[in-house]
């Protein structure tokens, strides 16, 4: 199963180890920067836009990883365009205070989840266990937050 991660850079490190975790769980990240030869990185430098958007219309899912700046939303909302599945994870609950989260967070199809990056990933494995198909309303419940 492919997804699209958005995030900051400051979480780079937390998310070159969830990368690592799902890898090994049979994900693939489709934006993944170690991913691209370093022939082709100029080239995605270049036109980051396509790349970004070519990688949200291939995921099966997308994991927003908070903080992950504002630039996100426009990630989202191009993915509900396209009625994709989206995974919001933050490490803090303090995160999905009314004050810092979007509106959008709180749609059918997107899943919020807290806590660890052990927690984040059994749900992500959890979920797509169940197919795309089924999840057109993923759960969003108390044990999850």
């Amino acid at each position: 199963m492919k997804y699209y991660i958005a995030s900051d850079e400051k979480n780079l490190k937390q998310v070159r180890s969830l990368i690592k975790k799902l890898n090994a769980k049979g994900f693939t990240c489709v934006n993944d920067s170690n991913l691209i030869e370093n022939d082709d990185k100029q080239g995605v430098i270049d036109s980051i836009g396509e790349y970004e958007k070519k990688g949200i219309e291939d995921a099966d899912f997308m994991l927003i990883f908070l903080t992950a700046g504002k630039g996100n939303l426009y990630e989202l909302g191009y993915a509900l365009s396209l009625n994709k599945k989206i995974v919001v994870y933050s490490p803090e609950k303090d995160n999905y205070h009314i004050n810092k989260k979007s509106i959008f967070h709180n749609l059918p199809g997107v899943t919020i989840c807290s806590g660890t990056l052990y927690k984040l990933v059994k749900l992500i494995h959890t979920l797509s266990s169940q197919g795309v198909e089924e999840t057109s309303s993923l759960p969003l419940n108390k044990s999850q937050m």
